[in-house]
């Protein structure tokens, strides 16, 4: 959409974990006069690709290098690492989980991905919001 259709300047994702229950977000910021029905469709195409396929080796790679990027980053402050022993009290009422967490995220195959996918990402289970700023 950035790259290829150009019909974007920024498209991204990320989880909000919280104790109970979180949130999985997804956004996309036009370029130019783009129409958001045109960003919210390719969105729903990626989203139908990620459950109907593996992603590929060098995608899967990539992403398991962010991830392992993001931890090894956030542990080498003492805010970082404060954070990751509550939210390893927090989550699993465990704070070794901080010595776990990367072998876990390891763990994860591209199939596990695509389960994911197919559970979560699904039309039915979404609330869609246009950020607008105000006309005039």
């Amino acid at each position: 959409m950035v790259d290829d259709k150009k019909n974007s300047l920024q498209v991204g994702s990320f989880n909000y974990a919280l104790e109970d229950y979180g949130a999985y977000f997804m956004y996309a910021l036009p370029n130019n006069e783009t129409a958001l029905d045109t960003l919210v469709n390719d969105m729903d195409e990626e989203i139908v690709k990620l459950q109907k396929t593996l992603i590929s080796d060098d995608e899967f790679i990539k992403l398991r290098n962010q991830f392992e990027n993001e931890f090894v980053d956030k542990n080498n402050r003492m805010l970082g690492v404060a954070e990751n022993l509550a939210d390893g009290y927090t989550f699993y009422k465990n704070t070794n989980n901080i010595n776990t967490e990367l072998d876990e995220i390891r763990k994860i195959t591209k199939q596990d991905i695509q389960n994911v996918a197919k559970k979560y990402l699904n039309k039915n289970q979404r609330v869609l919001l246009y950020y607008l700023p105000k006309k005039g």
